[in-house]
C-alpha cells in the first residue's frame, strides 16, 4: 500500500495517508520502524501489526486520558478520538471498551446535563437541542429527561418561565413589541410557545 502524504502534528508524531484513504498517526521511531516514506510501498504485514497491535491501544490510553479531564458524550469522544487522527474502525473499539467499564453512559451524561441546565433557566427544546449537538440520540434523551423528572430534579416549567419573567419585568401593561421581544428570548431558552403565553396570562389577573 503506497504511503501518499505524511503529515506532520506535533514534535514526535505524524499523521500517515495511504492510496486507500486510511490514515493513522504514527510516532518517529514507529516511521523509521516501518520505513514509512512519501511514496514508497508499506508492506501488508506493516499495516496488519500497525491496525491490529499499536492503534487499538494507543487509541484506548488516549480515550482514557481524554475521560480522567472531563465527561464525555459517546459521540463527542468517538469525534475527539477520530480527529486525533485514528480510523473510524479503531476509533469504534476504543468506545466500546470503554463503554464495557461504564467510562461512558449517555443517558447518564444526559442526565447530568439536563439537571445542570434545567436549573440555569433552559428549557427542554434547547437542552435537546444541545445534546443532540453532542451525539445524544433522542431515545436517550427521553429516557435520561423522564428519570430526571420523575427524581423532582427538574423545575417546573411554569415556575422557570415565570421566574425569567419576573428578571424581564413583565407586564400586561407592555407594548406588544417588548412582550413579543421578550417571548423570542424566552423560546430560545427552548420553552414552547404555548407555556411561554399561559405564564404570560397569568401574571397581573
Amino acid at each position: 500500500m503506497i504511503v501518499t502524504r505524511i503529515t506532520k502534528c506535533g514534535r514526535s508524531r505524524s499523521i500517515v495517508r495511504l492510496e486507500s484513504g486510511l490514515s493513522f498517526p504514527l510516532y518517529s521511531s514507529e516511521l523509521s520502524k516501518f520505513d514509512t516514506e512519501e511514496g514508497r510501498d508499506l508492506s501488508d504485514e506493516a499495516l496488519q501489526q500497525i491496525m491490529t497491535q499499536i492503534l487499538p491501544s494507543r487509541c484506548i490510553k488516549r480515550a482514557m486520558n481524554l475521560l480522567q479531564k472531563k465527561t464525555f458524550a459517546e459521540g463527542e469522544l468517538r469525534k475527539k478520538l477520530i480527529e486525533g487522527g485514528y480510523p473510524d474502525e479503531i476509533a469504534d473499539k476504543a468506545i466500546e471498551y470503554v463503554k464495557s467499564y461504564g467510562y461512558i453512559d449517555d443517558v447518564r451524561y444526559a442526565s447530568d446535563y439536563i439537571r445542570y441546565h434545567s436549573s440555569q433557566g433552559r428549557g427542554k427544546n434547547r437542552i435537546m437541542m444541545e445534546l443532540r449537538a453532542k451525539g445524544i440520540s433522542e431515545s436517550d434523551f427521553e429516557k435520561a429527561w423522564d428519570e430526571t423528572d420523575d427524581l423532582g430534579l427538574i423545575e417546573d416549567t411554569g415556575e422557570a418561565i415565570r421566574k425569567l419573567l419576573e428578571k424581564k419585568h413583565f407586564s400586561q401593561d407592555m407594548d406588544p413589541a417588548q412582550k413579543n421581544k421578550i417571548a423570542a428570548f424566552l423560546m430560545r431558552r427552548g420553552f414552547s410557545p404555548e407555556d411561554i403565553f399561559r405564564e404570560m396570562k397569568s401574571i397581573n389577573g
